[in-house]
Formats: C-alpha cells, structure tokens, sequence
C-alpha cells in the first residue's frame, strides 16, 4: 500500500467511517457518556490492533497515519467525552505501541520514514492538541528516531515552538522532560552514542532521562553507576516512600543483576522494616533461604517487625507464617480493631 495511493486513500476513508460511526452509537443526547465513551475507546482499540498488524506487514505509512488519527481523535475525546472509565488513556497507550511498531518497521532514510517523520511534524500541531501537548509529544517520541541529518531541524523547530507556547503558561514545565526525550530519540539517531550518552548527562535531573541513564549502564554492567543514579536521585526526594519506590525498585533491580546476594537482602530488609513495604518479606525469605540462614535469622526478624511494623502488617505475615499463639496475643491487644 503506498504512500497517497487510491488504496492508501480509500483505507483511510473506511477508518474515519468507523471513528464516526463509533462516535455516533457512543453519543446520547448529543453527549458521549461513560458507557458511550467506553463503547468508543473500544473500536478505537480495535481499529489500531488492525493497524498494528498492518505495520507487520509493512503497512507502515498506513499504521502511522491510523494511529495519529485515533491520536487526534482521543485528543478530542479528552475534551467532551465522560472519560471516568479511563479509556481514552488505555486508547493512547494502544496508539504510543502501534506508532512504535510503524517507526520500527519502516527502513529508516526511505521515503517512507521520511513521510511518516514529516508528517509528524505536521500533526503534532494539531488545534485538537490545544490543552492535551502530552499528546503530540507521543507523536514526536515515536518519530524522532527517523529523523535524519537533512531535517532534523524541522523537528527541534516544532519543539522549540512547543517551548515558547507552553513556557508562557504559569509554572508550566512538564514539557521539558518530554521535550529532552525527543530530542535525545533524535541525536541518538543521528549522532550516535557518545553524543546520546553527553545528552543524558547533560540532562539527567529529568526523570525519564534518567531511567535510561540507569537501563543503559544495566546493559553495560556498569552496576557502580547504575546503583549511584539510583540512591543520588532517592538521596534528593524529600516526600514519602511512594515517590521514591520507583527508584528502590531499580536499585533492587541493579543489585539482582549484579549478583550480590547481601545487598538484595539488606535492601529488602531496611524497606520491609524502615519503609513497611510488606512485598519485600517473601523476597528476603527466599534471599536468606537460599544463603541457608533463614532459621536462624527468623527470630531476630520476627521481632524486629513486632517493634517497626503496623499491627495489621505484622499480624498479616503472623498468619502466613502459621505463628497462632503471637497471633492470639495481638488480637487479644488489638480485639476491637
């Protein structure tokens, strides 16, 4: 299927048809309500599994151009719709895949990447982004990799238009981390490595920027830096434990790869007690087990919990751990709880 040819033309006629016919079953007294919205996000998910499938066979253009319609689209929905259901976010993450699916597909530098690229361009400005940017900026992020040396211009042109319309708005800023990405996706491309890897330095305050810091050293094995990007950016968060679970999540992951035993268990230990992060029991069971000392640093543990844990946290691994009598004796402390 080529690019503005009569079968390009009239495929994505029959996909604007079933939008529009989605849209009008999901419509009641000229409003999409929850049930319509969820009936709509429905097709919309259905017509990207096919365009999904298209991309495979090397449909490429034609994905795309499906999935920047559904973009808009959901854009819209966002908008006017009741959305309660969260479909038009489960919808938008169907639209990132098939996107990355297109751009992966496509040989880069054909004049296909090279439609599919500008395009992005075009429809990254779409008026229906107006209020939803996140939006277009999936469109950029899935794009940029095809970027090449002639018209990457044209791409950081649009981002710095991006900038100054969005920086003009009061503390608005979210846009930087995703106006980084891009342009990384895109001198990665370009560039190569050694610049990508200066980008990512230059730039690692920004969260995603630095998931990929730290996934780029897990590839390299360079378990030192990893662990270090990690504890640096929980070192710097001031809020609770939920803002900075991620990033102990990683660190048990650097840890994991790297084959230290000790570290994974005394990491799992100071969240299970410090953090009350109870997911971590059955990963130190299993840790301490293996090492052959789980019996003999059961009681110590056991009571460690007693002193650190809410009783409820404390009673739920009591009864997993079949210990009846401590388990009486907190229900006789807490009876009415």
């Amino acid at each position: 299927m080529t690019i503005k040819s009569e079968e390009f033309k009239t495929a994505m006629s029959a996909v604007r048809e079933r939008i529009a016919a989605a849209k009008r079953r999901g419509t009641h007294r000229g409003f999409i309500d929850y049930h319509g919205c969820i009936s709509v996000c429905n097709e919309l998910i259905a017509i990207l599994e096919d365009a999904g499938k298209a991309a495979e066979r090397g449909n490429c253009a034609y994905a795309y151009s499906v999935a920047a319609l559904i973009l808009v689209n959901c854009a819209k929905l966002a908008g006017s719709a009741d959305d309660s259901a969260g479909g038009i976010t489960d919808t938008r993450g169907y639209v990132v895949d098939v996107l990355k699916k297109a751009c992966s597909c496509v040989e880069r530098g054909s004049a296909e990447a090279e439609f599919i690229f500008l395009q992005s361009l075009k429809d990254s400005r779409n008026k229906a982004f107006d209020g939803w940017d996140e939006f277009a900026y999936d469109l950029l992020l899935s794009t940029a990799g095809l970027a090449t040396a002639k018209n990457v211009n044209k791409l950081y042109a649009v981002l710095d238009e991006f900038d100054a319309k969005l920086s003009r708005k009061e503390y608005s800023s979210w846009h930087l981390e995703s106006d980084c990405l891009v342009r990384l996706a895109a001198i990665a491309a370009i560039d190569g490595g050694q610049a990508a890897e200066k980008f990512i330095s230059d730039n690692i305050q920004y969260d995603g920027i630095r998931r990929i810091a730290i996934r780029n050293s897990l590839d390299k094995s360079d378990f030192h830096n990893a662990e270090r990007l990690c504890r640096d950016k929980i070192n710097v968060t001031d809020r609770g434990y939920h803002w900075t679970r991620e990033w102990y999540d990683m660190l048990f992951e650097v840890y994991s790869k790297s084959g230290v035993k000790e570290q994974q268990a005394e990491l799992a230990e100071d969240l299970l007690i410090c953090k009350h992060d109870t997911r971590c029991y059955t990963i130190l069971k299993q840790l301490l087990s293996e090492k052959g000392i789980w019996k003999t640093e059961y009681p110590s543990l056991l009571a460690k919990l007693a002193q650190n844990l809410p009783y409820n946290m404390y009673m739920d691994i009591l009864s997993k751990e079949g210990e009846t009598r401590q388990l009486l004796e907190q229900l006789m402390t807490h009876p009415s709880e």
